[in-house]
């Protein structure tokens, strides 16, 4: 009875070794080698505008010199790696509309900025 689980469990390990293999390569597989996501986020407060912008790498190489413009303003985030998150706040005064990002390795994303929704009993609604 004892060698009969210690065979099943020889049996199975490779094989679920294998499965966990294949399905992270079937995932990461499918990224480009520079891509960037962005989240631009405005949320309008009875008494004042909340705003925030986050940049993810979602490539498997780095970016570098990521400019971020805001319309009349701009900053320009210097190194992103594979992964990584970068939170910005737009300054005071910048446009509200929409933002463009650039980088070193040709990405050239315009976004609008979403709204989330209203509920009833939240702040600001």
């Amino acid at each position: 009875m004892t060698f009969k689980k210690i065979y099943l469990t020889i049996a199975i390990i490779p094989l679920v070794l294998v499965t966990i293999f294949v399905l992270n390569n079937i995932t990461f597989s499918n990224r480009k080698d520079f891509d960037l996501e962005i989240d631009a986020l405005k949320e309008e407060q009875s008494l004042f505008i909340h705003t925030r912008v986050t940049l993810t790498n979602t490539g498997k190489q780095p970016l570098t010199n990521i400019k971020v413009n805001y319309g009349n303003t701009s900053e320009t985030v210097a190194l992103l790696e594979p992964g990584q998150t970068y939170p910005l706040s737009p300054p005071a005064g910048s446009n509200l509309q929409r933002i463009i990002a650039t980088s070193d390795q040709g990405i050239n994303i315009t976004k609008e900025y979403r709204t989330p929704i209203k509920m009833p009993g939240m702040m600001g609604s």
